[in-house]
Order: structure tokens, then sequence, then C-alpha cells
């Protein structure tokens, strides 16, 4: 679920993905069996073993159209508009940190720190953590995004998601798809009780070249538990208003299909351009706190790899 944060705090008091983290260290010396002096062709289409220390910087200098479903907030100045980033890919002894980069934008692909279980041929199983769905409060929004002061005031803040996922890959000759079963700790809730549950996110990519330019058509599915959606769409009864009715929401589903490019300008700069159409669940759309259930990205922005 795509939905806004002006201070995104990916990892605050989300404890267990330091433990997440030492367990892949633990794990490391006794289960990275793979038969590291196989070369592999460094394919996008292949498995790549990420066993070498090696690393790239991307600064990526976007503009982009990206709303949200949350009721009354829209984009209106051109800061607003405005995205730059830094994209950061570092792999060693199969740990990694890397940014989705056959997805049209960051937000949608996440940056993800992984480790690699087992890899063959055509396909691989990884352990990943990476942020699922991005949080929100209600007086950045007021304030940053031209959010309606009557419906949003007065919401507890919601918390980026953070998932620890097991991921499996599976190659095709110009295609790939994945899937996560993953855990997603939220923060808390009105009764300051942990929120977490249950997430699987697939998406299938595939790449069509023409020219020089790298076209990547994508879909995907995904699912969220009660637990998650309610924590980001419920109105709880401590933020009932009279604009602002109680409500639990239920678990939910996203759809996503996305055309993304890729146009090399030179050595170190390229252009990249894409739309993601995201739609959700019609359950979603009854949350007083959403006018939507549909949303439509636009990106268009330049990459500098340094």
């Amino acid at each position: 679920m795509s939905i806004k944060k002006n201070n995104i705090r990916l990892l605050q008091n989300q404890s267990f993905s330091w433990l997440f983290a030492i367990s892949l260290l633990v794990f490391s010396s006794l289960s990275y069996g793979q038969d590291t002096g196989v070369s592999q062709e460094n394919d996008a289409n292949k498995p790549v073993i990420k066993d070498d220390f090696e690393w790239q910087i991307i600064l990526d200098l976007s503009l982009i159209y990206d709303p949200t479903i949350i009721a009354g907030i829209e984009q209106e100045k051109l800061s607003e508009y405005l995205l730059p980033g830094l994209l950061v890919d570092i792999s060693y002894k199969g740990f990694y940190l890397q940014s989705n980069q056959r997805r049209s934008h960051v937000l949608l692909g996440g940056t993800e720190l992984g480790y690699q279980l087992f890899i063959e041929e055509n396909w691989q199983l990884d352990l990943i953590l990476k942020a699922y769905m991005q949080g929100y409060d209600s007086e950045s929004l007021i304030e940053y995004g031209g959010g309606d002061a009557e419906l949003l005031a007065g919401l507890k803040e919601r918390e980026v998601t953070i998932g620890a996922a097991i991921r499996y890959s599976q190659y095709f000759e110009d295609a790939l798809f994945r899937i996560d079963f993953a855990y997603g700790s939220s923060g808390e809730d009105e009764n300051e009780n942990h929120v977490g549950g249950l997430i699987i996110d697939s998406f299938y990519s595939y790449l069509l070249p023409y020219k020089n330019w790298d076209i990547y058509l994508g879909a995907g599915l995904s699912y969220f538990s009660q637990d998650i959606i309610n924590y980001y769409i419920g109105v709880s009864p401590d933020e009932v208003l009279a604009t602002r009715p109680e409500y639990d929401a239920e678990a939910g589903f996203r759809a996503q299909a996305e055309v993304y490019a890729q146009y090399p300008v030179s050595e170190s700069w390229s252009f990249h351009t894409g739309i993601t159409h995201s739609y959700f669940s019609k359950n979603v759309k009854e949350s007083p706190l959403v006018d939507t259930n549909q949303t439509t990205q636009v990106t268009l922005g330049v990459m500098y790899v340094f």
C-alpha cells in the first residue's frame, strides 16, 4: 500500500531487524555452502552469486507524480514532485544491500538487505529485510500535503512496516518472478500492543529490449493480513470524530501493473521513466480515511552511476 510519510523512520523501534541481521551473520558461517568458485554470467535474467565485495552508488534525480489513497492529499507545489535519491548497492559473501532497479521507483521496489541461502541455475532462495508499507502522520499530511484537517487531525502516527521474509526467485529467459513470504512488523495500536502480520508479495517482470532501451513489463499481487491493513486505514475508538467514524479494516490485496524503461545516455548517465497503476481490494475504500482504491504513479528522471 503506497501511503506517504514525510519523515520515514525505516528502522526506528524495530528491534527484530537487528536480531534478523545478527542471525544472518551467524547463519552465513554455517549455510553459505554454495560453490562460489563456479563462475556465473552476470545476466539480469540469471542468479548472480554475490560472493566478492562489490559496490555501486547511484544518484537518482526524479520527477514523480505519486497520489495516495488517503483522502484529500494532493501534490500542489513543484517541490512535492521532486524526489532525489541515493541508491547504494553492496554485496559480500552472500550478503547484499540493493535497490530494485527493475521497478519504476525505489519506493515501489524497495531497498533490501538480504542473504543468499541457495542458488541454482535458474532459481534462488534468499532471506531479506525490507519496508513493505510506508507510514504517515496526520500533522505532516495536513501541514505539507494539503490534507483535510477535519478528517485527519488527531490520528495516531502510522509507522513503516518492516518485513523479514523468505524470497523465492525464478528466472526465465527474459523474465523474473519473485514471491516473498514475510512477517511484517509495524508500530503499536491504540492499546500499545505490537502490530504485525503476514505479507505475501509477488511480482513478475518481463524484459523487452528495444534498440538501446530496456523496457520492463511488470505485474504484481500482494496480500496484507488484517492487523496490518487495520493499523494503516482503521479508525480506533480513541480516534473517532463526527467526521470520522470507527472502522475495523479486514485483510486486503493490492494488484499492480507497470511499465518501466531505462535508456543509457552515456557510460555514467541514464534516463528512466515509468508508470504504475495500483488497485486495492474494495474493503480498503470503505475506510473513512480513504477516498479511492486506485492510484497511478508516474515517474521521470535521470540516474548517475559513480
